[in-house]
């Protein structure tokens, strides 16, 4: 089974597979349990590291469906999405207001914004700044505002670059010369992983933005004034390189903070500013 994020159309739907064999007790695939799972998802949540969560990844045939109740981790996440139950019946439920600005707290509007990082994760985007990111989706015309610690514990924060593989449906968060990876609220075992497993020189100490092409299968990390192309079939980095950043993405600055792909395009961000690059042009 699986299922769509929350969204118009197709989007928030739930699909069973008919060759499943679906059941009402613990033999064979839980209908209730894997329903549940599912319509997680649906609502807006990832799954979870905790393995007593219902969101968890792995399906657990020894839950006693008797006894079933949604773990605190479940509850905490689709609070955060939704905001508490009413305290008596009667009472409306007010919606949670997002973390106000503050010292150390970065500020969404404020003209001189800058990202340490960017990426798109299950087809929402993820805009990360200092301990925070915020959390883009096209069903919310307000992004969620969110500790980076509250979704990934052991992750870092003031992240250097982040990009999603979509093939894998998996997220690479770099700080320094370490790189993590992400599967929705679960980092995978055996990270963080040195930058230089992935081919670069010695004398490279961090990625300033990186963002994978799921078209050619081709991942792109930038630093500096260069860039590195790095093929996702073969696990290496590509021979020719790396290139200077204003031979091949003219208009661009040459110092790159994260990059993102949308509507066709790619646009770089370094500093407060923001340049659209046409890849076909």
């Amino acid at each position: 089974a699986h299922a769509y994020p929350p969204g118009p159309g197709l989007y928030g739907d739930v699909h069973f597979d008919d060759d499943e064999k679906w059941t009402e007790s613990a033999s064979g695939t839980n209908l209730f349990l894997a329903a549940a799972h599912e319509l997680g998802h649906s609502l807006g949540l990832f799954h979870s590291a905790n393995p007593e969560a219902l969101m968890y990844p792995v399906y657990n045939t020894f839950t006693d469906l008797a006894r079933f109740r949604l773990s605190q981790d479940d509850v905490d996440g689709i609070q955060s999405l939704y905001g508490p139950p009413p305290t008596s019946p009667g009472t409306s439920v007010v919606p949670t207001e997002p973390i106000p600005p503050a010292s150390g707290i970065p500020a969404k509007c404020d003209p001189a914004l800058s990202f340490d990082a960017i990426s798109t994760l299950r087809g929402e985007i993820l805009f990360f700044k200092n301990r925070y990111f915020w959390r883009r989706s096209h069903w919310s015309s307000e992004p969620g505002f969110h500790l980076i610690s509250s979704f990934w514990p052991s992750l870092p924060s003031n992240l250097d670059a982040a990009y999603e593989v979509n093939s894998k449906v998996t997220v690479f968060i770099f700080k320094g010369n370490k790189f993590w990876a992400v599967r929705g609220n679960e980092v995978q075992a055996g990270y963080p992983k040195d930058i230089h497993t992935l081919g670069f020189p010695s004398t490279i100490r961090k990625i300033d933005a990186a963002i994978s092409d799921k078209e050619k299968k081709k991942t792109y990390f930038f630093v500096e004034d260069k860039y590195w192309r790095f093929d996702e079939s073969s696990q290496s980095m590509e021979r020719g390189f790396p290139r200077r950043i204003v031979d091949d993405f003219p208009g661009v600055e040459p110092k790159v903070d994260a990059v993102l792909e949308a509507f066709g395009f790619l646009y770089f961000f370094s500093g407060s500013s923001q340049f659209e690059f046409d890849p076909n042009a």
